[in-house]
């Protein structure tokens, strides 16, 4: 462990333990209640998605009845065999007190929260607790953590404080803290092995504890064998195949795979973004070695929503970076002495902090809250989709999925075009890819013409069933229908 020479009254002449421990529960808090109210603000005004709230939602709904059921938005038989994400679990309980999709939510904004309390801790035992302050406080405003609770909700948020907590008990050699933050860690989600053997690595090499390294890395490679050739495939998913592709790509063209991490240029910005949210404090740390693997899965991934400023594929290495940066300021004070090692603690943390809030502002992660339905839509689509009787199976258009996941029957209705009953409101969605409007039309009038009956028609909302009806289309429907109008223009 990289430790100060400093003198701990010195550390602590800026800010007080105590005011430092309370500022820190207060920014944990702070941050809580933002990520929570701007989550479900935007679940309440119809701006989440099936992908991935209601497929993680149906899921924990199953657990909360005792069930492990057929997940019908993602259309495989176990969710845990998409991911290896057993820690989802642990959510069903809340789901029996408060039966909403929005449970999921709050829980992610706790989490994401809490994982700067051992940043803060490590910050304020290394550097003092104005730094462990400005540290805390550069991770909870990173654009990536921004980015992953403006989009839906994803189990990868497990993994947040667990990293966090596993690397806090690394720096401080804690091992007794250690062993129960790898086992949450790799209950989150079957890839975060890859970060956990990388840890193991930077035990055994860095900090050259040999045993506790090698056990890591490891006990984590056996898991990951494991449950990539056993248990996921066993419950009909096809995650393996695609990580044992990536593997075999790697070694078959090493040359090729470091292009392609650079390649388009996308990927560079986000490279870049990365680092220097953390005023590229991270480079020149030996920690930044844990995040690797969440980086390298990334860029080689092939889909281009991995190379993005968003969704939730920054919420892993964020932790690991807020290390790695702190890390860096402990190496370059212990080289240092008197008034330039004090002020190396405050000036790097500080310039950690601002790079985080200017690349975030240029970033701009929650741009989208000013785009999401005003209140009287959110009134009509709410009164439709009250006329669905629990029990019933349902198609649905993908921003309404998520408010009716809690059955054993909904799916994405251009995915599944019929069921008990049909409901769509094209003005939920801010686009559409290419041709899904049209598809979205020819499903509701296929089912218009199959004798679906109108149950419920409110602007732009529609909810159909089997039922004999003598309701009529609104202006804005036929409209909508005849493709005179598009999406939120036709609201």
């Amino acid at each position: 462990m990289v430790t100060s020479d400093s003198n701990p009254k010195e550390r602590t002449a800026v800010l007080s333990l105590r005011a430092g421990r309370t500022l820190a529960g207060s920014l944990t808090f702070l941050a809580f209640a933002a990520y929570a109210s701007i989550s479900v603000y935007r679940h309440q005004h119809y701006a989440s998605n099936a992908f991935d709230l209601a497929v993680q939602d149906q899921t924990v709904w199953g657990y909360s009845r005792g069930e492990f059921i057929y997940n019908t938005v993602l259309g495989i038989p176990n969710l845990l065999g998409d991911h290896f994400h057993p820690i989802l679990m642990t959510l069903a309980p809340f789901m029996l007190i408060w039966n909403s999709a929005e449970v999921l939510l709050v829980a992610q904004a706790v989490l994401l929260a809490v994982a700067g309390i051992p940043i803060y801790l490590w910050g304020e035992r290394e550097l003092g607790p104005l730094a462990g302050i400005a540290f805390q406080a550069a991770y909870l405003v990173f654009w990536g953590v921004l980015a992953g609770v403006i989009y839906d909700f994803h189990h990868a948020a497990f993994a947040v404080p667990a990293l966090s907590t596993a690397l806090y008990a690394t720096m401080t050699r804690r091992n007794w803290l250690l062993v129960p933050a790898v086992v949450w860690a790799m209950l989150t989600r079957e890839d975060i092995a890859l970060t956990l053997i990388a840890l193991g690595f930077y035990i055994l090499l860095v900090q050259r504890r040999w045993i506790v390294g090698a056990l890591l890395m490891v006990f984590n490679a056996v898991w990951l064998g494991a449950v990539l050739s056993f248990v996921i495939p066993a419950l009909g998913g096809g995650v393996a195949y695609r990580h044992w592709t990536y593997a075999s790509y790697v070694v078959r063209h090493p040359i090729d795979s470091l292009k392609v991490l650079f390649t388009p240029a996308t990927k560079t910005r986000v490279w870049i973004g990365s680092f220097a949210a953390f005023a590229l404090l991270p480079l020149a740390s030996p920690v930044l070695l844990v995040a690797l693997p969440s980086f390298l899965e990334r860029f080689w991934s092939s889909s281009p929503n991995f190379w993005s400023f968003h969704f939730q594929y920054s919420m892993v290495p964020a932790p690991i970076l807020a290390f790695a940066a702190m890390d860096t300021c402990v190496r370059v004070a212990r080289s240092l002495r008197g008034r330039w090692a004090a002020a190396t603690r405050l000036a790097l943390p500080l310039a950690a902090l601002a790079a985080s809030v200017v690349v975030t502002v240029a970033v701009n992660p929650l741009a989208e809250v000013r785009t999401y339905l005003p209140d009287s839509r959110v009134a009509e689509i709410n009164a439709c989709l009250g006329t669905i009787p629990g029990g019933a199976s349902v198609s649905a258009s993908n921003t309404l999925v998520p408010h009716l996941s809690h059955r054993a029957e909904i799916y994405e209705i251009t995915l599944h075009p019929s069921a008990d009953y049909v409901a769509v409101d094209p003005s939920t969605y801010p686009d559409f890819f290419k041709g899904e409007e049209d598809q979205l039309r020819n499903v509701v009038r296929g089912d218009l013409a199959a004798g679906y009956g109108i149950v419920c028609a409110k602007g732009t909302t529609l909810v159909l069933a089997r039922v004999d009806s003598t309701l009529s289309l609104t202006p804005q429907l036929d409209a909508w229908l005849a493709g005179k109008c598009s999406g939120r223009a036709c609201s």
